[in-house]
């Protein structure tokens, strides 16, 4: 046991000799040196090298794939259900349906010449003719009796004379005219018929003309005769309206002075 003790306290005692058991006082110095180094070749690094990042070009690769289908029940299946479920739509196509090859025979047979030509039967006419003609007068006979001839009076030409009629302008309706006008007595010359005249007539409620004015002409040869002709004229009365303002128009027409078509 004292071996074992005495052995311990002179290795303790050696190890204190080797080691330095407590911290020494560094100088700061060089740490701070060699940090600056470090910042600055890192900042250096940093602003010289540039890393380029290149974006990679999308690149359409140009291929196509091709299924080759033979004429077989499979192949025409499977090309039927490509055009019906493709992008393009299908349509119908005449000469890839079955029964075209049939139809169109049928047409062809149709449209052909027959080999045959056709003769038609030579038939005789009748002998003799089965239909009589009918006589319906003899050749230089008269069939109506002769018409004597009788002269006849001619009638002589009805004699007419020129008249003159009324026609609304304004203010009247041609249902409310006279019916019956007095005789016009003055000559109708060929200037005063081929005129236009035209006039401004004051009724009174009983409907007679209380003043008459020409619109047209008034100092033509005729004018003063168709005023004086206007005032004999009795026209409707209306007691409603004590003053009535109308235009008239008068022509000229020719009239019988005798027999069925005089007026």
């Amino acid at each position: 046991m004292a071996d074992s003790g005495v052995r311990s306290h002179r290795l303790t005692k050696d190890l204190a000799s080797v080691f330095r058991w407590r911290a020494g006082t560094n100088p700061i110095f060089p740490g701070v040196i060699a940090l600056v180094v470090v910042g600055l070749g890192f900042a250096f690094l940093i602003s010289s090298v540039r890393i380029r990042v290149a974006v990679p070009e999308a690149v359409s690769l140009r291929k196509a794939s091709v299924i080759y289908l033979q004429d077989d029940p499979q192949g025409r299946a499977l090309s039927l259900r490509a055009q019906e479920g493709g992008p393009f739509p299908s349509r119908f196509e005449p000469a890839q349906w079955e029964g075209f090859e049939g139809l169109e025979a049928a047409a062809r047979a149709a449209a052909q010449i027959p080999r045959e030509p056709y003769v038609p039967a030579m038939v005789d006419l009748p002998a003799e003719n089965r239909v009589k003609p009918m006589p319906l007068a003899n050749k230089d006979v008269r069939v109506f009796p002769s018409h004597p001839i009788t002269s006849r009076p001619i009638p002589e030409p009805a004699q007419s004379k020129i008249t003159p009629t009324l026609y609304p302008l304004s203010g009247i309706s041609q249902q409310e005219l006279p019916m019956v006008l007095p005789n016009f007595d003055p000559p109708v010359t060929a200037a005063m018929s081929s005129a236009s005249w035209r006039f401004l007539i004051r009724l009174t409620a009983a409907g007679v003309v209380a003043e008459c004015v020409s619109l047209e002409k008034g100092g033509e040869s005729g004018a003063a005769d168709l005023e004086a002709w206007l005032h004999r004229i009795q026209f409707k009365p209306a007691p409603e309206k004590p003053v009535r303002w109308i235009a008239l128009g008068i022509g000229f027409t020719n009239t019988f002075t005798h027999g069925t078509d005089a007026h």
